[in-house]
């Protein structure tokens, strides 16, 4: 969803000081307060401090620390003890997956539901709070299917044996005799575990 805040400071951050900010992940602290993990991308000749003391004044009840992640970009926290969109979150049983900052001080929210009525209920509410909201897209969140046992085991015992190092510390012959199966087997064992983890990193199903 694309959603603006009238006064909130990420958007106004980026309206006034020309960079973008990326909410990595967001959590509710305390009851009404939150903690985001951020990365912001800034002009070069931005210091960290320079950054944190801009933000400071348009969120006074911010505790920011950034670190330097390269010229221009700034991975760090900020804290508030008073946190309008983790509560709004949390009264919704949703969540905020990421945040990423747009023109004209706008915010894309990726946000994971529970169901169809939470999500209403979010929007409903930051539209009574004077919030614009627009809705991109709506999908279903797909996972993949966790590793079985033997999984779980051969790929573990292929990891500590050194399979997976390159190169190879042991043959897939050997582990198998070690595993007590064909190699044919172990093959398809390995490969379809891969295939789930891959599926799992990326998002789809196995």
């Amino acid at each position: 969803m694309i959603v603006k805040i009238p006064g909130n400071w990420i958007g106004d951050l980026c309206t006034s000081c020309d960079l973008s900010v990326k909410v990595l992940k967001c959590v509710p602290m305390n009851g009404s307060g939150g903690m985001s993990l951020l990365q912001i991308d800034s002009p070069e000749d931005m210091t960290g401090t320079l950054l944190s003391e801009r933000i400071r004044i348009l969120e006074p009840r911010c505790d920011i620390k950034l670190a330097s992640a390269g010229p221009g970009r700034f991975v760090g926290t900020a804290q508030t003890s008073n946190c309008v969109v983790c509560k709004l979150l949390a009264e919704h049983g949703c969540f905020l997956d990421s945040a990423t900052s747009k023109r004209d001080g706008l915010l894309q929210w990726n946000v994971i539901a529970p169901n169809a009525e939470a999500l209403k209920g979010l929007v409903d509410k930051l539209m009574a709070l004077g919030c614009s909201v627009e809705l991109k897209k709506i999908s279903r969140l797909n996972t993949a299917p966790e590793l079985t046992r033997t999984q779980e085991r051969v790929l573990q015992m292929a990891y500590e044996l050194g399979y997976f190092e390159i190169p190879k510390k042991i043959k897939l012959e050997k582990l198998a005799k070690r595993l007590e199966i064909s190699k044919a087997t172990l093959d398809v064992m390995i490969r379809r575990a891969q295939k789930k983890i891959i599926a799992g990193h990326m998002g789809g199903l196995a």
